[in-house]
């Protein structure tokens, strides 16, 4: 994506993406550390290879490129790591289904403010306020039927990075594809606008959601 905005990200940064991923979740201890050497790295990199229209927003895509590929499903991971039993990502995945799933047929049937955010034209304000309250609807029901599937404390935080984050995650990713100039962030999965637009949600959602459990 990044190549088609003409920011040429050199492929090595492929395996620092996998390396990180590897010792985030190997460790807990080295976060901020790891984070200053990929700075670091990304920095000495524009200086070796200086291009005063190019390094700087090379520098800027490598680094976020690194925090949106690894700190993010590293912290997603941690989630599983640290609550084998609770079935709290389980939780998450399905809510966001629900989320895509409200807002999709609302926004079908009585979105006819469309275009709230320049980025997605196509998102409706009724698609998008269905789908920050579907979480709390199901919530509900939960409470009611009394199914103690989850602590409510930790529904509600579902409830909320899937209903708020979720939707801001799609969005975010909208804001990329359309700053690169793509209408699919890959070919991996025809039809279905590649690997990232499957995972949009999931990043910003997961993410916020450990930091949340974690606080």
């Amino acid at each position: 994506m990044m190549r088609n905005a003409q920011i040429y990200i050199p492929y090595h940064w492929v395996f620092i993406s996998i390396a990180s991923y590897v010792v985030l979740i190997s460790t807990h201890k080295h976060d901020l550390h790891l984070l200053w050497a990929i700075a670091f790295a990304a920095f000495a990199e524009a200086l070796i290879g200086w291009n005063q229209s190019k390094s700087i927003p090379r520098v800027m895509a490598s680094i976020l490129g690194i925090v949106y590929t690894s700190f993010f499903p590293a912290m997603i991971t941690r989630i599983e790591l640290h609550n084998p039993n609770k079935k709290i990502l389980l939780a998450l995945i399905l809510m966001i289904w629900i989320v895509d799933t409200s807002a999709y047929v609302f926004g079908m049937c009585f979105g006819k403010k469309r275009n709230i955010t320049a980025v997605s034209p196509r998102k409706s304000l009724a698609g998008f306020v269905a789908g920050l309250l579907a979480p709390f609807v199901i919530l509900v029901i939960l409470y009611v039927l009394r199914f103690n599937l989850l602590p409510m404390g930790h529904l509600l935080l579902i409830g909320i990075a899937a209903g708020v984050f979720g939707q801001i995650g799609d969005l975010a990713e909208s804001m990329l594809k359309r700053f690169c100039g793509v209408k699919d962030s890959s070919n991996f999965i025809p039809g279905h606008g590649g690997i990232l637009d499957r995972a949009d949600s999931v990043l910003l959602a997961g993410s916020f959601l450990y930091c949340a459990l974690i606080f």
